[in-house]
């Protein structure tokens, strides 16, 4: 019912659990390999904050369920799943936006190999280029116009051109070059089309391939995600008095300018929050709980994973660029040359997903001041976690026999690790002496550890 707790912890508790599913899939898919699947699954399993943050009926990990399954799908090409569950991780928080990084990567990537494929025996021609850039211009542009007019304080209710700050100006300036970008790449099909006499292929292989992958980002990434997004409202909508505007789109739009006015504003100091340099190093846990038998909850990650997971971020970047080679001339300019297989893109793929999910929160805190805590470092870490997956199954794979001692008694040591700290994960009442080490002073505040 409404007021049991249990039923409000359940479906958080079934997100973690089926964000260790996804997780899986994931790292078997971009890596080929049961080993690399196996150790992802079982390090996520391991780790304190997902743990913690999945039993206590917060949406940060139906963002991590939602945000998992949109890239599982991805890069397995099942598009409309995956616009369907990122629409599902925005309806849970704004945060999730950041999915796009992924996204963008994997269908850049793409876009870059099925060119390769293509014959080259005819060029591109100029409209072909103009028609999906200006299409891919109109979409930054519409973001950050939505961004700039969720930006402006809701109760002022002013228009679309009122109180106009930079993202909007950036925004309309985009619109207005991608208007005339599609204007032209329009004028050149048609023109196309008349020399040809109404007959002929209109668009080089090459240029039908850009289309394509436009139109996949339209209805798949934007309408996908958008339908479901409103949809979520419509058990609301179904009371009158909620109707405000046009089919409730009034209501719509003020509630969520009230809930990014919110939080873009949220500056109010907390003595669990952290910043987002420290993230990595899992410098500052959160206090949740604390029972009347001295029981406590933190959401406090797993050592060794966070820990371990920058070493291997560091190899993953190594691996991924073992076969590119870079030399600045004497003129300054930087020459790059080499390959990027298949399983090299899948780890760069990695790499600057991690980035592009956690890098965002340092312009966020610098710029905003916005207050943030561990947990949005979920994502993020999820990536690091598929690069700690892929350096295990490296491991593994090693023909000396230390290889595999080093991969086993790695994971067995962040099991012993998370055994060790789940009694303030999970509430559980200790002795005394075991409470008490919880409390030494493990590591020095000057490396930007504050554990207390």
């Amino acid at each position: 019912g409404l007021e049991n707790p249990y039923a409000w912890r359940f479906f958080g508790a079934l997100a973690g659990v089926g964000s260790v599913l996804f997780i899986y899939l994931l790292a078997r898919r971009l890596f080929d390999s049961e080993i690399a699947g196996l150790a992802a699954a079982f390090i996520l399993t391991c780790e304190g904050v997902v743990f913690a943050q999945s039993r206590i009926a917060t949406p940060d990990t139906f963002v991590l369920f939602f945000m998992l399954g949109c890239v599982y799908f991805l890069v397995t090409d099942r598009f409309l799943f995956s616009g369907v569950f990122f629409g599902a991780a925005l309806a849970c928080k704004y945060v999730a936006s950041l999915t796009a990084v992924p996204i963008v990567l994997y269908l850049v990537w793409k876009l870059i190999t099925r060119l390769r494929e293509q014959p080259r025996e005819e060029r591109m021609k100029w409209f072909e280029i103009a028609l999906p850039a200006g299409i891919a211009l109109l979409y930054m542009g519409l973001a950050f116009v939505l961004v700039g007019f969720l930006g402006r304080t809701p109760d002022t209710k002013p228009g679309l051109f009122d109180g106009l700050g930079a993202a909007d100006y950036a925004g309309w300036l985009l619109v207005s070059m991608a208007g005339g970008s599609i204007v032209a790449g329009v004028a050149g099909l048609v023109k196309q089309r008349m020399q040809a006499g109404g007959t002929g292929i209109l668009l080089t292989p090459q240029g039908r391939t850009c289309l394509e992958i436009i139109l996949v980002v339209a209805v798949f990434f934007i309408i996908v995600p958008g339908s479901v997004f409103l949809s979520t409202y419509i058990p609301m909508l179904w009371h009158a008095e909620y109707r405000g505007g046009f089919l409730g789109i009034g209501s719509i739009i003020h509630l969520n300018r009230q809930a990014y006015d919110f939080h873009s504003n949220l500056d109010q100091p907390h003595p669990y929050s952290s910043t987002w340099d420290v993230w990595p190093i899992m410098g500052r846990p959160i206090f949740f709980y604390l029972g009347s038998d001295e029981s406590k909850i933190y959401s406090l990650g797993n050592p060794l994973i966070f820990w371990a997971s920058l070493p291997a971020l560091a190899f993953v970047l190594w691996q991924a660029l073992r076969y590119v080679g870079a030399r600045v001339e004497a003129s300054r300019v930087l020459l790059l040359w080499g390959r990027l297989p298949t399983r090299q893109a899948a780890l760069l793929f990695v790499i600057l997903s991690y980035l592009g999910l956690w890098l965002p929160w340092a312009i966020q805190q610098e710029t905003g001041g916005r207050v943030l805590f561990i947990y949005h470092y979920l994502p993020a870490l999820s990536f690091a976690i598929l690069a700690l997956s892929y350096s295990v199954d490296w491991l593994w794979r090693r023909e000396e026999k230390w290889g595999k001692y080093l991969a086993g008694g790695y994971l067995f040591a962040v099991a012993v690790t998370f055994a060790y700290f789940y009694p303030h994960l999970s509430a559980l009442d200790v002795p005394g002496w075991l409470e008490r080490t919880y409390y030494w002073d493990w590591l020095p505040n000057w490396l930007g550890f504050n554990w207390h």
